[in-house]
Formats: C-alpha cells, sequence, structure tokens
C-alpha cells in the first residue's frame, strides 16, 4: 500500500500517457501525500508509545503563505487565472506536507538515537552520557544531567545508583545536583528517604552511599531547618535507617 501510494505521489514518469487532467493528477498526489503523511504519524505515535521517552522539540510548522511564489514567479496556463490560483494552492499544501514527513523523520531519528543512548547507559552508564552529549541529545552541565538521570525512564535504576555514588569529581557535582532537585519540605524524615529513593537504587559500596545519604541530610536540613539540630544528626539518623533496612532484607 505505501509503495502504490509513494508511486501515485510522485506521479507519472515524464513522457509516460495518462487518461488524467492535470488538475485531476493534482489532486491524485495531493491525496497520496496526504495518506503517506497520515501513516507516519501513526507510527510516530506507535513508537512514542514504545519507547517511552521525551519528545524533541518539534520543528515550528512552515507557514503556508511562505511556500508560495512570489508574484510572476509562476506563469498562468492558457491565460486562465483560475487555473493558476488552483496552482498555487496545491503546491503550497503540496510543500506543507513534504515538510510534516520531514519532521516526522526527523523525530524519529532523534527518539531511535536517544533510545541508543539509554541502551548504552544501561551497559556502562559514563558511555551512555557521554554518547549522548555527543549527538547532542544531552547538555554537558551537571545539571542537566541530573534531571536526565530523575526523569528519564528506562534507565537502569542500579546503575543510576552506582553512578551517583561515584567520587569523581564530575560525577559528585552530578549527584550534589540531582539532590537538589527535590524539595523536602513538610515532609516527615522517613517519607523523605522514600520519596528519594524511589529514583535510584542505592549501591552496595558502604563509601558510595556514605556520599549519597551525607548530601541528601544536607538537603532535608536546607528544607527542613527546624527538624534537626544539625546535618550531622540527620546524617546518622538516615545512614542507620538504611543500615536496618538492608538488615531487614537480608533475613529475609
Amino acid at each position: 500500500m505505501v509503495n502504490g501510494l509513494l508511486k501515485t505521489a510522485q506521479g507519472a514518469p515524464p513522457g509516460t500517457a495518462t487518461t488524467l487532467l492535470p488538475p485531476q493528477e493534482v489532486t491524485m498526489k495531493l491525496e497520496a501525500m496526504k495518506s503517506l503523511v497520515a501513516i507516519l504519524k501513526s507510527m510516530g505515535d506507535w513508537m512514542n508509545k514504545q519507547l517511552h521517552i521525551p519528545d524533541p522539540h518539534s520543528a515550528k510548522k512552515p507557514d503556508a503563505a511562505e511556500n508560495i511564489p512570489g508574484p510572476g514567479s509562476l506563469p498562468m496556463a492558457n491565460g486562465n487565472g483560475d487555473e493558476a490560483v488552483e496552482g498555487l494552492d496545491s503546491h503550497s499544501e503540496t510543500s506543507t506536507e513534504a515538510s510534516d514527513v520531514s519532521t516526522i523523520e526527523q523525530q524519529r531519528a532523534y527518539k531511535l538515537e536517544f533510545q541508543e543512548g539509554i541502551s548504552l547507559f544501561n551497559r556502562n552508564p559514563k558511555k551512555g552520557i557521554e554518547f549522548l552529549i555527543n549527538a547532542n541529545k544531552l547538555g554537558n552541565s551537571v545539571e542537566e544531567i541530573a534531571a536526565f538521570l530523575k526523569n528519564t525512564s528506562g534507565l537502569n535504576k542500579t546503575l543510576i545508583g552506582d553512578y551517583l555514588g561515584e567520587r569523581e569529581d564530575f560525577s559528585l557535582k552530578v549527584m550534589h545536583a540531582y539532590v537538589e532537585c527535590f524539595d523536602f519540605q513538610g515532609l516527615d524524615f522517613d517519607e523523605a528517604i522514600r520519596v528519594f529513593l524511589q529514583g535510584f537504587r542505592l549501591p552496595g559500596e558502604a563509601q558510595k552511599i556514605d556520599r549519597i545519604m551525607e548530601k541528601f541530610a544536607e538537603r532535608y536540613c536546607k528544607c527542613n531547618p527546624k527538624v534537626f539540630s544539625s546535618a550531622d544528626t540527620a546524617y546518622v539518623l538516615a545512614y542507620s535507617v538504611i543500615l536496618l533496612n538492608t538488615d531487614a532484607h537480608g533475613e529475609e
């Protein structure tokens, strides 16, 4: 079906005799183009549901008026002004439909490359982030990377935790930016811990847990300055809660 629509949209090869009048041929091409656009849009919607990743900013749809040639650029056939207007309208609408097809293809390519970056992250977080930055799918600031880790579905939560717990300077800054994304104001301490840990799994290494929970305690005290006398007290309590929870699961 798609091949048939493509052939119709392209029109008959030069020199091939047809029984269609020129206005009829233009209409057939336009309708075929509309059908192809509808098919591509349906495929795009299906991919959105399958990939579960954020859409890029859609390119602005060109104004139909911009595609209409200026006065004198398109001669009138047989001196008939009505035919010239019809030709202009058909040309404008066809150009707009072609632009829609191009936009959908660009969005599809964006989604596929973004998904490739997620798959790479789930094998090696640092390489996945580097790939997305080099492909211009992700900014290189710690705030943008932190937002990516917090908001992107499909990322392995265990690997997110491992990355956040790294002691390298850049990863440490990303972890700090990640924690700063949370607003714990008004939350009980145990509820804040639960909300915080929904997006990733704590790594198994004690030093990584220590770094993450120390920053969590600092952030909680900043949001709720009257709950604890110091961030150190909150940190000790948070770390104890994690250890007790780990022991409980270990006994099970």
